[in-house]
């Protein structure tokens, strides 16, 4: 009798209490996984057997061992000591805090699927870890503002004499009530790599900040607008004629073009600028500054249809294109030129395609999605191959973590 296949694709597999005769039943065994954990006993046995091992880490461990899935975000701080040495996969983003030295070193490994944060001292504890997502460090003595950090009238009342402060992209002073004499008189330092300052407060605001920091600075007589921004008629009655906008700024559709380029007098934005075409050559009439233009897509896309009908009437409503998903039976009809398909179709995935020898032709030229799905292949109920009829389909096994 043919022997079936096994397959394990999970994030850590633990091999060290597996038994030798409960794999011999399979032809072949394949282990895909981030973390292999193996003894001396298990080494010897996975030898022994027709294994097959896609590994990004293996761990030899003798002594027990937890292995910790968790999903969503996570801490590791100096008042939780695990017990014995722990195997983490964190499927959201990891912090940890500054003085856990010690816990750290009862992780024998750590698998992060997200964001990681740590305090600058630890870093050399990285080389254990696996992050699938941003790391990004932060200094151990300063309190943590916030990423975007926007200094009200009330912050120089809050802050502690003394105190080092850090906000990761950048410090915000738009409020004219800030008293930046009571932080200096405090003692206050801030560390950041921007700090967005009105021209007038930029000598008053130099001594709490670095040498090295990036002033963003507004003009004198323009309103700051933080964050990406819509630029309406509800932006020019709250924030005035000229804008310095630190983000990006995007247009609607529906904008009133004539209005915004009768009432926007200056505008600065730090970011790109969003908005349609038709709208391009009137948005130059004006005096900004940006960092680039980008045109939205109108792109018509056309999905999980049955059967979809292309004529000349729907590529010339679509201006920037056609893109068909997940259609059984696409139709090109008579008036489609082959231009019209080389220059406004975008991408097409379906299963059949009935069309001229001269529109199939320009479908050629084209590097959409385009093709003809092979057709399904039957399956018996004993024999399902994923590709190859008469094949014995392998077991196959998903999970965060196994125990073999």
């Amino acid at each position: 009798m043919e022997k079936k296949s096994l397959i394990l694709n999970c994030d850590v597999c633990d091999s060290r209490n597996m038994k030798e005769e409960d794999y011999r039943q399979y032809e072949t065994v394949t282990i895909n996984s981030e973390v292999l954990i193996v003894n001396e006993v298990s080494k010897g046995m996975l030898l022994r057997l027709s294994v097959r091992q896609n590994i990004e880490r293996t761990l030899e461990c003798e002594e027990e061992t937890d292995v910790r899935i968790v999903n969503g975000a996570y801490e590791i701080t100096a008042d939780r000591m695990p017990q014995k040495p722990v195997i983490l996969v964190a499927n959201g983003p990891l912090k940890v805090m500054p003085g856990t030295e010690t816990v750290l070193g009862k992780y024998k490994c750590l698998i992060i699927n997200g964001p990681a944060e740590f305090p600058e001292s630890l870093t050399d504890f990285m080389n254990n870890m696996t992050v699938n997502g941003k790391v990004t460090t932060y200094p151990d003595d300063h309190v943590i503002l916030g990423d975007d950090f926007v200094m009200d009238q009330y912050f120089p009342l809050r802050a502690v004499e003394g105190k080092k402060y850090f906000a990761r992209n950048a410090v915000i002073l738009q409020d004219a009530d800030v008293d930046i004499a009571e932080l200096l008189q405090k003692h206050i330092r801030i560390r950041t790599p921007r700090l967005i300052v009105p021209e007038s407060r930029i000598e008053e605001c130099s001594c709490l900040f670095d040498a090295d920091v990036d002033f963003v600075v507004v003009p004198e007589g323009m309103a700051l607008v933080c964050g990406d921004a819509v630029l309406d008629e509800e932006l020019i009655r709250r924030k005035g004629r000229r804008l310095f906008v630190y983000g990006h700024l995007e247009l609607k559709e529906d904008a009133d073009m004539e209005m915004i380029r009768r009432e926007t007098g200056q505008l600065v934005v730090t970011g790109s600028v969003s908005l349609y075409r038709h709208q391009k050559e009137e948005f130059q009439k004006l005096d900004a500054r940006y960092e680039d233009l980008r045109i939205k897509s109108q792109e018509r896309v056309l999905q999980g249809m049955v059967t979809v009908h292309l004529n000349k009437k729907l590529f010339d409503r679509s201006p920037d294109g056609i893109r068909i998903g997940s259609a059984v039976k696409v139709v090109i009809e008579e008036d489609v030129t082959p231009e019209m398909i080389i220059d406004g179709l975008n991408g097409i995935n379906c299963l059949q395609i009935e069309c001229s020898e001269e529109q199939r032709e320009a479908l050629d030229r084209i590097n959409p999605e385009y093709g003809m799905m092979p057709p399904m292949l039957p399956m018996s109920e004993e024999k399902a191959g994923p590709g190859m009829p008469g094949e014995i389909a392998p077991l196959i096994v998903n999970a965060e973590s196994y125990v073999m």
